[in-house]
């Protein structure tokens, strides 16, 4: 099964702690966007780091097979 990701990017501005969530659709999607995001927050008093939630994104069991077609025969 594939969760949901939150990218989670906290920093400060003026003495002021801010953050900012991101939703994606699993870790690796996470983790793959994560340095591009941070960029431009690195030369702040920053941190940024995926947190997987308990929210099924897709799982396996979804995937069904496809009905035989009719008058298939064996």
């Amino acid at each position: 099964m594939t969760f949901y990701t939150t990218l989670i990017l906290t920093y400060v501005i003026g003495g002021v702690e801010l953050s900012n969530s991101t939703m994606y659709r699993s870790a690796m999607e996470c983790g793959n966007a994560l340095p591009a995001k941070y960029e431009a927050y690195a030369h702040l008093d920053s941190m940024a780091q995926c947190i997987e939630t308990n929210h099924v994104s897709s799982a396996s069991i979804n995937i069904k097979p496809k009905l035989r077609p009719e008058g298939l025969k064996l």
